[in-house]
């Protein structure tokens, strides 16, 4: 104990007290602190009038030994623990089950606190309905589609617990339950499907000497006159269980049977139809962390009711109407939504993982949603808080989340995984039309897995998740932190050449123009130079086979229009000589033009993708974009580019889509489901990482994180969906520190005062980051680029010089430091703290506030701290 620390207790001291704690938490760590008061209060009384020193003592003990104060467990969730059994511990972690319900629980060690799977007062919640109550009860949510590509679900409470269709197994370091789901037909293998008449009364009949017991025997098979054998009757499992009890005992085997079964040509039993599945799961104990998973592999199903979605632990860590606090979602850059906000008219949380899959056919885009980029998710209840990270099957994940009140009282947050394909194939006759459903052929075979970790005390909040989402890639990645720099990097884009519609005598074509040529390039880098700009990161964007849509990458040819190869070699050492790290721009995923190596939908048709219009909604055919390339040609197109790349002399590479999208092939040739796409895609991101060294890439979905530099385009904001309530730069807080980040061009973003931008970036310790071009803005006037109207540098470049000298000081000063503490002070005013002292106050209001007796005026903010 730490000699500065005394307190006055009067006759009994703190210190006497603190000792006794101390030696109890110290020799059993699975005792929490409530429970070490607990012992010390029975024998030391508590003095009247001069405090309760086993509560101050308490609070030495947590001061000495860096515990936070937290809150306990209710009664009834201890007492439901104590008939818990427990089944494995290590250091950290003590993993219980009750073997009648299947339900788990986890006690942390560190301050005692429970986690269970299912909520332990759900029998009493009034706004649950029986069907509810049941999955309040559940494990797991098992979504299937019949044959007409309908959806229905089974829970594990009604469909397996209940029935007594599951089975507890112990593992290394957890236990292993599998759920058998539906009715399950039980198999009793030494009982004959047909046996002849003369076996059966010989074999069977005549060895049973009880009258009774042979007529009973007798009665559960049915004679065949004209084959003269017997075929057993349907029997329910306990009659089906009786009978085959009676045949053991006078030595029928499992062999006689069969061997009966073929002599009387009986085939495979026919089975009762109907919706079955098994389902394993594993949960056991790394460290400080709870892994849940279940094994694709594993799974079973008949082909006529496959799983669709897969749910694992809804309601882990659920939270009630009590509660504090607020679920994180990884919407963008992030949202919270707070526990019981009662938006019960909102839409409950639902968004796929890396955004969505691009073979499947949307015919019709309503709203388009922020990229999840990162698998995870979390809740935060009072002084407590868990993470859950996804990593088996993040790809086929989606993240839930659902306030109390809707179903039941109960806020939950966590995630579901798809596990077979499905879409629906329009046949047409004359005027009618019809939709028959098209199932995926390649079903993922590896791990749907949760990694979840546990945090206590009062910092127990979404910055800390993002500290332990850190921790985590750091362990997992061998991350390491930027080296300290003399300046912040200022991030270019440029656009280099496009194709645009001509024509010579009446003949349309399309002619590649350029918008900045290699030459108007090293004119705008040295006008930046000369105005203060330092250490620019360049991405060059349309420099090779056609421009900015290029042809496939395979094969790399420099743009003539440009400069040619010896223009771009010129731009090269210049950049070089210069000290400016030059991302040459690549698309692997997107194919602007071809489609013999492009992926397939469902409905066997090339995954042509097209834009939408921006009134209706529905894809316009007018306006084609790309095909997707199918991963399965991947690696191929990654070889080829490589080996021209490593004839340019470059060191640095930026990838356009490999870290911003991952999508599917269901070529029946070669199916490839999208988590094997996403694996293909880290590998062939990770090749492109060993011969540029120096990686650049736009989006930044966690696959990639392993891989890159620099992140540009990263989350800023959420989805704003009506169930969220703030916004939160998780996506910053975690990454900080060790990437150079940035989000979208200050002159591309959609903020009515170019100054929020600016603010954004010192809130985030997020790098400064433009696009241009050389060209005068009407050159892209009525083309296929109309959206990069008004990018002509000139317009741009005081602004982008005024910005970088104002802030740039600042943003070098934090930028190799992570973010050791993010917070609201008011509506419209954040601070972010990093790791070496530093704050930044923003004050995004357009009028003066003050703050912590500081006072900003609008759109403002404040620097301070070591």
């Amino acid at each position: 104990m730490s000699s500065k620390i005394k307190i006055s207790l009067g006759i009994l001291s703190a210190g006497l007290v603190a000792s006794s704690l101390i030696m109890i938490y110290s020799q059993d760590q699975s005792v929490s602190m409530a429970e070490a008061q607990s012992q010390v209060k029975s024998v030391l009384p508590d003095q009247a009038g001069k405090g309760n020193p086993v509560t101050a003592a308490s609070t030495v003990v947590r001061a000495a030994s860096g515990m936070a104060a937290v809150s306990s467990n209710t009664a009834e969730e201890q007492k439901t623990l104590q008939a818990m059994e427990l089944v494995v511990q290590n250091e950290t972690l003590m993993l219980y089950v009750k073997r009648e319900t299947a339900e788990v629980a986890v006690k942390d060690k560190r301050d005692g606190y429970i986690w269970f799977s299912n909520p332990v007062d759900r029998e009493k919640d009034p706004k649950a309905s029986p069907l509810y109550k049941s999955e309040l009860s559940s494990q797991l949510l098992v979504t299937y589609y019949n044959e007409k590509g309908q959806l229905n679900t089974l829970n594990s409470y009604d469909d397996s617990v209940k029935k007594k269709q599951f089975k507890i197994s112990s593992l290394d370091k957890g236990i292993k339950i599998v759920y058998q789901l539906g009715n399950i037909p039980k198999d009793y293998g030494n009982i004959p499907k047909v046996i002849s008449k003369q076996r059966f009364e010989e074999r069977i009949l005549g060895k049973l000497s009880d009258k009774d017991t042979r007529e009973d025997v007798a009665f559960k098979f049915k004679l065949d006159e004209q084959k003269q054998v017997y075929e057993v009757r349907k029997l329910q499992d306990f009659v089906a269980e009786e009978l085959s009890k009676k045949l053991e005992a006078i030595g029928y085997t499992n062999e006689e049977a069969a061997k009966d079964n073929k002599d009387n040509g009986a085939g495979s039993s026919v089975q009762e139809e109907g919706p079955r599945f098994t389902v394993p799961l594993e949960y056991t104990l790394d460290g400080e962390h709870l892994v849940v998973k279940t094994a694709g592999k594993e799974l079973q199903y008949t082909n006529a009711y496959p799983i669709a979605m897969l749910q694992l632990l809804k309601y882990f860590g659920a939270a009630g109407e009590k509660k504090d606090g607020y679920m994180l979602v990884p919407d963008g850059s992030g949202a919270l939504i707070h526990l019981n906000n009662n938006k019960k008219s909102a839409e409950a949380y639902n968004l796929p993982v890396y955004g969505s899959d691009g073979t499947f056919d949307v015919k019709e885009k309503v709203q388009t949603n922020e990229i999840t980029r990162l698998p995870l998710f979390g809740i935060k209840q009072n002084d407590h808080a868990m993470l859950g990270m996804i990593e088996g099957g993040d790809a086929l994940a989606n993240i839930t989340a659902d306030i109390s009140g809707r179903n039941d009282s109960y806020n939950t947050v966590g995630g579901k995984f798809r596990v077979m394909d499905m879409d629906f194939y329009t046949l047409t006759s004359g005027t009618k039309k019809s939709s028959v459903p098209m199932f995926g052929q390649k079903p993922f075979q590896g791990d749907y897995q949760i990694r979840y970790d546990f945090l206590s005390g009062p910092a127990s909040d979404y910055t800390a998740m993002a500290g332990k989402y850190r921790e985590y890639l750091v362990n997992k990645h061998g991350l390491k932190k930027l080296e300290p720099a003399k300046a912040s990097p200022f991030l270019l884009e440029v656009e280099g050449a496009f194709q645009k519609q001509a024509s010579f005598v009446g003949i349309p074509y399309q002619s590649t123009e350029a918008l900045t040529t290699f030459d108007e390039t090293q004119s705008i880098l040295t006008t930046l130079k000369e105005k203060g700009v330092k250490d620019i990161g360049l991405r060059y964007v349309g420099w090779f086979n056609d421009g900015i849509r290029h042809t496939s990458p395979s094969d790399v040819k420099v743009v003539s229009e440009l400069g040619g190869k010896k223009g771009f070699s010129k731009l090269i050492d210049y950049a070089s000589k210069e000290n400016i790290r030059l991302f040459p721009d690549v698309a692997f995923l997107e194919k602007y033009k071809g489609a013999s190596d492009a992926a397939t939908f469902l409905d066997r048709q090339k995954a042509k993708i097209y834009k939408y219009d921006p009134v209706m909604y529905v894809k316009d055919s007018s306006k084609f974009s790309h095909y997707l390339l199918s991963p399965f040609a991947l690696a191929k197109t990654v070889d080829g580019f490589v080996s021209d790349y490593m004839k340019l002399g470059l060191t640095g590479l930026s990838l356009r889509d490999l870290g911003n999208e991952v999508n599917s092939d269901f070529n029946p040739d070669h199916s490839i489901n999208r988590q094997e796409a996403l694996n293909i895609a880290a590998s062939g991101t990770e090749k492109l990482k060993q011969r540029a060294n120096d990686l650049m890439v736009n989006g930044g979905n966690a696959y990639s994180l392993p891989y890159a530099n620099i992140i540009v385009n990263a989350p800023t904001k959420s989805s704003h969906l009506n169930l969220t309530d703030e916004d939160v730069p998780f996506y910053q807080i975690a990454l900080h520190g060790f990437y150079d980040l940035a989000g979208e061009p200050f002159n591309m973003q959609s903020v009515t005062h170019p100054r929020v931008s600016l603010l954004k970036a010192l809130e985030t310790g997020s790098d400064i980051y433009y696009q241009w071009y050389y060209s005068d803005s009407s050159a892209v006037k009525d083309s296929d680029y109309n959206e990069l109207y008004a990018l002509h540098y000139g317009d741009w470049l005081d602004q982008a010089a005024g910005f970088y000298k104002e802030a740039g000081t600042v943003l070098n000063e934090v930028r190799s430091y992570v973010i050791t503490d993010h917070r609201k002070l008011a509506e419209g005013v954040v601070q972010t703290t990093f790791e070496n002292g530093k704050k930044i106050i923003i004050n995004y209001n357009n009028t003066a506030v003050q703050v912590n007796n500081k006072q900003l005026e609008a759109m403002s903010y404040w620097v301070g701290g070591e």
